[in-house]
């Protein structure tokens, strides 16, 4: 979470938006609904239940019970809502049993106003203690109004982020606790202090609370201590030993496969933003990257991801973002479609990442990419290609993606110095207003909009070896799976219903089995 500025309606106002950095946006467009069928958004249901409301998903916070996954995550309104609005991002909900279909549960935890802590809400996490269930979140005020005074029942000054809680008997009905705002120690900065992720530690058998904040504008994560989340009695236990340097870590979380434990956060103020992943032989740390130093499974439009698991199968949760106004030449922006990811351990210090089943299971209807358009030295028919750029830029153009669409198949690439391409709203000369190219002599998969690169993941390819990919375009959205160890997430308004390519240039490369499926 972080502070941007945002200009509705010609005016500059300070906004609050969870896990990004500050950026200028443009003023607010006639909002325009999208269908998505596998990747939602909060969309009013025909049967609508209170608290439904339009929007985007923001960091989602994630829990498995009774006997599906509870998907919280921050409302983001339309930029005309906003402008009326007396705060921002209530906790909404999203339920699955199979992350396929999705029931839109509505608001959960509401906003307050400029005279309260939470005028806009920031991530935090649910945790179960006895009978009661505690969801931390983040309260953000920066209005001058607030910060200038001071709140008797706080006993201290206001400051710009403090952490809250609300308890419930369930998983609605949300009770917000009067009185309570953790606030950062002293030598922490009081404008970085959020994102608290509870959790009850078996390996110390107490409970931890983990908290993204800053200290000599540096990044850390802080745990504090409880025996029991009743008593509102958190004790400081320190700083956690992170590998790296970053402005902010935000939106962590913990969990362990087999005997190692794994750290998610979320950056967005390096060269290379997103979520990113730490790995140790112990909750208390220290956390270092892979031996391999590659420590993200997704790029930068994968953001604030967060895991739970249904007790067989782990699953990582982020947004995707959007861009205002809504075309490829918007500017990104924050807030956007879940994304759900099923999340593995590789090797000894390794998460890999795949689609989940369930999403696998629903394009059951394949068949031959259609080629409408060729350049270059290329051969092949019926699904098997040989596109022969060694020499010169080849490759072949296919129909459209309309509706809901898998593309699938093999490839391999005969060495590692030149680079290939799968584009999309491809031209005649097979090049294409986005783009996401395999660049293997930068150990990457990188994504292009109108040639400025906007996301990448890191990948070591091997020359002549073969790889499975997937390419799931669901509306804007498009994801990217190789071998089952990579995603690459992507935003494309452009990509809907307009013909795709498959270019080599450098290199030589083979594709067999290449299919199209729908549902």
């Amino acid at each position: 979470m972080a502070l941007k500025r945002i200009l509705l309606a010609g005016m500059a106002i300070s906004l609050f938006l969870s896990c990004t950095k500050e950026k200028t946006y443009a003023p607010a467009e006639p909002f325009s609904e999208e269908k998505f069928n596998i990747f939602p958004k909060p969309q009013i249901s025909p049967n609508s239940t209170t608290g439904q409301s339009t929007g985007w998903v923001g960091d989602v916070m994630p829990s498995y019970v009774n006997g599906q996954f509870e998907l919280f995550f921050l409302h983001d309104d339309p930029d005309q809502v906003k402008q009326s609005s007396t705060g921002q991002h209530a906790i909404h909900k999203l339920s699955s049993k199979n992350l396929l279909d999705f029931s839109y549960d509505g608001e959960m935890i509401p906003y307050g106003n400029k005279s309260t802590q939470d005028n806009l809400i920031g991530t935090g996490s649910m945790v179960k203690a006895g009978n009661t269930n505690y969801f931390y979140y983040t309260g953000f005020n920066a209005n001058n109004s607030w910060l200038q005074n001071t709140n008797s029942a706080l006993v201290s000054g206001n400051t710009r982020e403090a952490i809250m809680y609300a308890t419930s008997s369930t998983t609605t009905g949300w009770t917000k606790k009067p009185g309570f705002a953790l606030k950062a120690p002293d030598g922490y900065a009081t404008t970085d202090f959020r994102d608290p992720y509870v959790f009850y530690n078996t390996e110390f058998s107490t409970y931890w609370m983990m908290v993204s904040a800053q200290k000599d504008n540096k990044g850390v994560i802080l745990v504090y201590t409880s025996s029991d989340p009743a008593s509102d009695n958190w004790q400081l236990r320190g700083p956690l030993s992170v590998e790296g340097d970053y402005l902010m870590l935000e939106c962590a979380d913990v969990f362990k496969i087999d005997d190692k434990y794994f750290m998610l956060f979320a950056e967005d103020w390096s060269t290379s933003p997103g979520t990113h992943y730490r790995v140790a032989s112990s909750s208390a740390g220290p956390w270092f990257k892979p031996a391999d130093g590659m420590d993200m499974f997704d790029g930068h439009q994968f953001y604030a991801g967060k895991t739970a698991s249904n007790g067989t199968e782990r699953y990582a949760f982020g947004w995707a973002h959007r861009r205002n106004p809504e075309n490829d030449n918007g500017v990104r922006t924050w807030g956007g479609n879940l994304i759900s990811q099923q999340i593995t351990k590789l090797g000894n210090d390794k998460l890999a990442v795949k689609a989940p089943s369930s999403v696998k299971s629903y394009f059951s209807k394949d068949a031959d990419a259609i080629v409408n358009a060729q350049v270059g030295t290329v051969s092949g028919s019926a699904g098997n290609y040989t596109l022969t750029g060694t020499s010169s830029a080849s490759g072949y153009r296919f129909a459209a993606l309309n509706g809901t669409t898998m593309v699938k198949g093999k490839l391999s690439l005969s060495n590692l110095n030149g680079t290939a391409s799968l584009n999309f709203n491809a031209k005649t000369d097979l090049s294409g207003s986005y783009q996401i190219r395999f660049e293997p002599a930068s150990n990457r998969i990188a994504a292009y909009n109108n040639g400025q690169e906007v996301t990448r993941v890191p990948f070591v390819f091997e020359q002549g070896k073969t790889y499975d990919f997937s390419i799931i375009v669901d509306g804007s959205i498009i994801v990217l799976y190789l071998n089952d160890q990579v995603a690459l997430t992507n935003r494309s308004y452009s990509a809907k219903g307009t013909p795709w390519s498959l270019t080599a240039n450098g290199l030589e490369v083979k594709v067999t089995n290449l299919k199209v499926s729908t549902h």
